[in-house]
């Protein structure tokens, strides 16, 4: 019985191990979008492209820059958080920035 539990243990462990690698997480990966209060400025992120949260962090300077009459300069998540899906953990705290973002549904 003991040696089951740890068998099942060990299969669990490597199944949340092997799901956060980058080749598996493209196929299950989420697509996360960014916005301002007002959605004059959306960014859908892509998993494993360049659309990444750096390039919406970057595109939201620009969109500052050349729109500094728009007073809407946050930058909200418009996803939630899901601790439960263990394949985005990796993600989670490799880029924790972006879930530091405010909520905005």
């Amino acid at each position: 019985m003991k040696k089951r539990k740890k068998m099942a243990l060990t299969i669990l462990l490597v199944i949340i191990v092997v799901s956060n690698f980058p080749p598996i997480y493209y196929f299950i990966g989420e697509s996360y979008s960014y916005q301002n209060k007002d959605g004059s400025f959306v960014f859908t992120e892509q998993s494993s492209t360049i659309q990444n949260f750096e390039m919406a962090e970057l595109r939201f300077e620009n969109f500052k820059i050349r729109n500094p009459q728009n007073h809407n300069d946050i930058l909200f998540r418009k996803f939630k958080l899901k601790p439960w899906k263990f394949w985005e953990w990796w993600n989670m705290f490799k880029n924790s920035e972006k879930y530091k973002l405010q909520y905005f549904n």
